[in-house]
C-alpha cells in the first residue's frame, strides 16, 4: 500500500515521535498553558520553553540551510503564496478551539496517552475536522481560500528573501532575542526543567530536517524535508485508518504513534497514567474545541507545533502569521472562557 518504504524516514518519523512524546509528558509542554498562565497567574515557564525552543529551531534549521546540508527552501513552508486568510483566520479558529478544549494540538495528544478520556474526544474530532478539511467535504472552501493567496514576488517565502536582509540577520536576532526574554523571565530554578525541555524540542525540530533531508535523501525519489507536526500527520493518519488513503511520507505517518508510545510510557513509568472519564459538563467544549482545532490547523497549514514551531523555523511569512492568528486566537478564546466562568460563578436571586 505504502510501496517501499524508507527506512529512514519510518524509523526516524517513529523515533522521533517517541522522543517528543517523552519529553512533552515529562514538562507538560503546552501553549495554551503558556498563555493561560501569563494571563492568569504571571507564570512564564511555559512560555520560557516555547522561546527557548523557537530560539534553538531557528538557529538551527538557518545552520542547516546555510550549509547547503538541507533545502529548507524546498520545503512547503517556503511557497512563494502568502495564504493571509487562511493562516490568519485559520490560526484563530485553532486557537480559540484549542483554549476552549483545555490544550494544543500537541497538549491532547499527550493527555490522550495518559488515559484522559476528554482529551481524547477532542483529539477524534481534530482528526476527522482536519481530515474533512483536507480531503474531504470541507476541502473545496480550504481550496477557495488557497486560490486567494498573494504571489510573492521574490519567490520565496522568507521572510529574510522578502525583505532582502543577508540569510544570517534574521535568524541569529530572533535567537538571540528568544535567548534575552527567556534570561529576562527565567528568575528562579523552577525554570530550569522548562528551559531544558523546551531547547530539546527545538532539536528535535533540527533533527527531523536531518533525517527527512540528509538522512533519508534519494535522489531517484527526491522529496521535500519536514519535520515535527501534529495536525497534518494526524488527519493523514486518520485518513488511512479510516478508508485506507495513504497520503503524506512514512516519516509524518509514524510521528502520531511514535508520540503516543513515548507519552505512554513516561506517563507509566512516572506513574501518571490514569483513566479520566471527562466532566459531563465539559464534552461538549472537548468536541467543539477539537473541530474547531482541526479546522483551524487544516486552513491554516498547521498546529502550534507544524506552524508554531517547524513552520516559524523557517523563516516563513505564512507560518508567522499563523503564528499571530493562533495566540490572537488563545486570548480571545481565555477572555471568552473566562467571562464565561465568572458569569456561571455569578450568584443567581
Amino acid at each position: 500500500m505504502f510501496g517501499e518504504i524508507n527506512p529512514w524516514l519510518a524509523g526516524g518519523g517513529l523515533a522521533l515521535g517517541v522522543a517528543f512524546g517523552v519529553i512533552a509528558q515529562w514538562s507538560r509542554f503546552c501553549v495554551v498553558a503558556a498563555v493561560s498562565n501569563v494571563a492568569l497567574m504571571r507564570d512564564f515557564r511555559q512560555l520560557s520553553a516555547y522561546l527557548a525552543a523557537v530560539g534553538i529551531a531557528v538557529a538551527g534549521t538557518f545552520l542547516l540551510e546555510w550549509s547547503q546540508l538541507v533545502p529548507i527552501a524546498d520545503t512547503g513552508f517556503r511557497r512563494p503564496a502568502l495564504n493571509w486568510i487562511g493562516a490568519l483566520g485559520g490560526g484563530l479558529i485553532f486557537g480559540v478551539g484549542s483554549m476552549l478544549a483545555g490544550g494544543c494540538a500537541s497538549r491532547t495528544l499527550i493527555r490522550s496517552a495518559e488515559g484522559n478520556i476528554g482529551a481524547l474526544l477532542t483529539l477524534l474530532t481534530f482528526a476527522l475536522a482536519s481530515m474533512g478539511t483536507l480531503f474531504g467535504v470541507l476541502g473545496p472552501l480550504r481550496e477557495w481560500v488557497l486560490a486567494r493567496a498573494v504571489t510573492i514576488p521574490a519567490g520565496d517565502a522568507s521572510l529574510s528573501v522578502i525583505l532582502g536582509w543577508h540569510a544570517w540577520a534574521l535568524p541569529v536576532g530572533i535567537s538571540l532575542g528568544c535567548l534575552a526574554v527567556v534570561l529576562r523571565l527565567a528568575r528562579s530554578r523552577d525554570y530550569l526543567g522548562a528551559l531544558s525541555a523546551g531547547s530539546l524540542i527545538g532539536l528535535l525540530v533540527v533533527a527531523g530536517w536531518w533525517v527527512t533531508g540528509v538522512l533519508a535523501h534519494d535522489d531517484f525519489d527526491p522529496l521535500p524535508p519536514s519535520s515535527l507536526a501534529v495536525a497534518g500527520p494526524l488527519a493523514r493518519s486518520a485518513a488511512w485508518l479510516s478508508v485506507g488513503w495513504s497520503t503524506g511520507t512514512a516519516f509524518s505517518l509514524a510521528l502520531i504513534p511514535g508520540a503516543l508510545l513515548g507519552a505512554l510510557a513516561a506517563a507509566v513509568v512516572a506513574g501518571e497514567f490514569h483513566w479520566i472519564p471527562p466532566a459531563s459538563d465539559r464534552v461538549g467544549a472537548y468536541l467543539g474545541g477539537g473541530a474547531l482545532m482541526g479546522f483551524g490547523a487544516a486552513m491554516a497549514g498547521g498546529c502550534n507545533i507544524g506552524q508554531g514551531l517547524t513552520g516559524l523555523a523557517t523563516l516563513s511569512a505564512t507560518s508567522l502569521l499563523a503564528v499571530a492568528g493562533i495566540f490572537a486566537g488563545m486570548s480571545l478564546g481565555l477572555f471568552w472562557v473566562s467571562r464565561s466562568t465568572a458569569l456561571t460563578a455569578l450568584p443567581t436571586h
